[in-house]
Formats: structure tokens, sequence, C-alpha cells
């Protein structure tokens, strides 16, 4: 079963092979780094987690935003009159940059108090319809496997077929997860989505395995915050993955880039320590090269793994526009008019289709039974130990309880298959022949009446 497990982790945390310690700086402090090459980096800190650093860097008019690992970092100051350092393994993010932990779907934006349903009102002649899915919300409903799963999305495409959409926005908003899901992901969103819709990428936070699922898409747009990429895979004990199972996934993105339309080098970097650097022609045309002397702009050094921001995806081409709303997001893609589909409902900054809603549903259920499933299984297995003592009568109403835990066992699981691999350690195709059958038996033998 370890097997099973390989590379199953892929977090932004753990994306550098090490266990990463907190920083002493805070987000939205300033401070100057000391790199281990002597490199010396000021700017202000817009995100923190894991002792990883995202720098926002000012060149004359020019800005960036670098992430630091800390096998970069030398030493780290902030500045004297910030507020005491972090917790190890706090996230200091600003409340104004946080990934929101409850299903917002968005950065809170301006929204309209009426909750006009624009998926009912007529089709405009020549406009065309567009909706956004999120992939992941943030905060602690992001995780690719758990949160972030191909059975709802293909679930919704009647829904978005039933609302006459023609553009599906995936807005990503995730730290990673578990690379099992990758595959059936990027099947979904290309052998389905592409195929019935014009698909578009919108990134806000698109970390490892979300990084990869992303990769399927051609188009990608970034929010001016945006990452992508630090996609190194690990072993279940968070050891970096190597030889023939290394050798699987890169063979594995060299496919799902070939979908993507993007050079196979850009996703290799993203997923070992390997130099990369791109030249873009006159004509726009840009070429890339493993290592950091033959391109006009090195992106990425041998010595850490590949993240793209807002700037650099642009500056190479990755990323085909920078929009932080809709009006933005339609105008990067030329859209001169475009109708979303859905309600319009205070705090989202888009309107939420019922393919959207669809997702944010199966998110709250998923939590739901992530807090209760310890609960369901503890109880059955309760029940089914105490009935054996029990009269006919007791045992028939044992029978009855436990057969309500068992079906809440199997909702979770029908909503979320990957509750079997990641609960009971069965395959989600096998948990019926491997748990539903024998826990099924064991129920009705509660009601079997002894022969006197």
């Amino acid at each position: 079963m370890n097997k099973l497990f390989s590379g199953f982790i892929l977090a932004a945390a753990l994306a550098l092979g090490v266990c990463l310690p907190a920083s002493d700086a805070l987000a939205g402090d300033t401070a100057r780094v000391t790199l281990k090459d002597g490199t010396v980096l000021e700017g202000e800190i817009v995100r923190e987690m894991q002792g990883i650093v995202w720098l926002k860097i000012k060149s004359g008019k020019l800005e960036e935003t670098r992430m630091i690992s800390p096998d970069e970092m030398k030493s780290i100051t902030r500045d004297a009159g910030a507020t005491p350092a972090a917790k190890p393994g706090e996230d200091t993010t600003p409340a104004k940059d946080d990934k929101p932990a409850e299903p917002t779907t968005a950065n809170p934006a301006p929204a309209p108090a009426a909750s006009a349903d624009t998926s009912s009102q007529p089709r405009k002649t020549g406009v065309p319809r567009a909706a956004v899915i999120t992939l992941g919300e943030g905060g602690e409903r992001d995780m690719v496997g758990v949160y972030m799963m191909a059975k709802p999305l293909h679930d919704a495409i009647p829904l978005l077929k039933a609302e006459n959409v023609d553009i599906v926005v995936f807005r990503v908003n995730s730290g990673g997860g578990a690379a099992l899901e990758v595959q059936k992901l990027s099947d979904v969103i290309y052998n389905e989505y592409r195929k019935n819709f014009r698909t578009v990428a919108w990134i806000d936070w698109a970390i490892s395995a979300a990084a990869m699922t992303s990769h399927a898409i051609e188009e990608l747009y970034f929010t001016p915050e945006g990452a992508y990429g630090a996609c190194t895979a690990f072993h279940g004990d968070f050891v970096a993955a190597k030889d023939a199972d290394l050798e699987r996934y890169l063979f594995q993105m060299e496919k799902i880039s070939t979908r993507g339309n993007h050079d196979p080098q850009i996703m290799r970097a993203m997923q070992i320590m390997e130099p990369l650097s791109a030249t873009v022609s006159p004509n726009g045309d840009v070429k890339y090269y493993q290592d950091e002397t033959s391109g006009d702009i090195v992106l990425n050094t041998k010595d850490r793994v590949l993240t793209f921001n807002s700037q650099s995806a642009t500056q190479v081409k990755f990323s085909a526009g920078t929009a932080s709303n809709l009006d933005e997001l339609a105008k990067a893609m030329q859209l001169t008019e475009v109708e979303w589909v859905g309600v319009k409902k205070p705090g989202y900054m888009w309107p939420i289709c019922k393919a959207e809603q669809m997702q944010m549903d199966f998110r709250e259920k998923t939590a739901r039974d992530e807090q209760l499933f310890n609960d369901y299984v503890q109880t059955l297995n309760q029940l089914l130990g105490m009935g054996a003592n029990l009269d006919d009568e007791r045992k028939a109403k044992v029978a009855g309880k436990a057969r309500e835990c068992m079906n809440k066992i199997v909702a979770a699981v029908n909503n979320n298959p990957n509750m079997a691999l990641f609960k009971f350690n069965i395959m989600p195709d096998k948990f019926r022949e491997e748990w539903i059958e024998p826990t099924d038996k064991k129920i009705k033998e509660l009601t079997k009446k002894e022969k006197k």
C-alpha cells in the first residue's frame, strides 16, 4: 500500500524537499533577505507560510513577487517596528490577502444587493455566455484529491450545457494535494471541458498538484498575486520521489504538457531543481533552454524549483494576461461583450452558476463528512460489537442504528470517492466489495434469530 501513496502529498510547504520552519518575518513587513549565495533582496513580504516567504521586490518602475524557500535563505531581517515573530507553521498573510477558509470562492468584492439570476435571462444574439467554476477555495478547502476532484467537475457539465455556457473559466485557488487525482482532473478538463467549451484557467494560487492539473489548459491568466508551480512529488513520509517513481511523474507531466501546448521543460523545472532560461523573439515566439545562460531571461536557477508569478509568467507568454476582476479578465480574453452566467451574491466576485454551486455544495458536504467521519466509524464499530449480547428485539434496534451509520459512510464516499482511500485504505472501485458488502453482512447477522 505504500506504493499507492508514493507521491500523493504535493504541497507548497513541502515542495522544496524539506520540513520548513517558520521565519522571523511577518507578512506585511518590509524585510531584508540575504541568500546563501550572498545576494541581498529587500522588499515587502506579501505572504509567509511554513517558512516560505513571498517578497515583493521593486526595481525602478518594475515590480515582481519572488518566492524564497528556507534552503535558499541565509538570514532575514524584518522592519524593527513590526509585530512579534510568527509561530512555527503559522500563515501570516495579512487579512486582505488571506485565502478564505469559508466557501467564498473569491476575494470579497462589492456585489449588487439584488440576487439576479442571469441564467434565466434571454440569450443575447452573438454574445458568448461564460461561467466561473472554482478549483479549490483556499483555506482548509483547497486540497487536490479531497476538495478539488474530477467527479463533481464531470457531474457539472450537463448543468453548464443547460445554461448555454460557451466559456468556462476555472478560478484556481489550491496549494496542492494528492497526485492520484491529477490525471483524473486532467482527463476531465482535456477530454470533456475543452471539447465542449472555451476553457480558461484564472490562476490565483496553483501550487503543486493544482499547477499540474491546470497544465492541461492552454489559455492561462493570472491574478496580480498569482503563483503557479513548485510541483515536487513526495512519498507519504515526505521523502521526495526518486528513481522510477520520479521518472513516472516526469513522464506523466510531459504528456499533460502536450495537452496544454506548454513546453515540457517548464513543468520539468517545476518538478525538479533544474535551471531554465528563455528567449522571446521579436515575433513573439518563446524558446526555452535547460540552463541559465542560453536564454535572455533566467526563469529558474539550478538550486530551486520553478514557480511563476504573474510578471514572470507574462514575460514568457505562459500567461496570456493579468486580471484582478471579471472586467479585466474579459478584456484580457479579448471579449468585447460577455454574459456571466449565474446568481449575483454579496461577497462574491462573480455570479454563482449552477455548476459552481455544485462545487460549493460538494466541498461543504466533504468538509462536514471529514469532521464527522471518525464518529460514524467509531459508532458503527461500537454497535456491531455490543449487538451479540442482546436479545432479538434489542439486536434489531442496534442493527437499525448500525445501518444508519453505514449509510452515512456510504453517502460520504459516494460524494467523494477518495474518502474510501484516505479513511479505509481501500481503492474507490473496491469499496463496495471490500467494505460495504462485509459490513452489510455483519449487520444482517445481528438480526438472525437463533434456532431453539
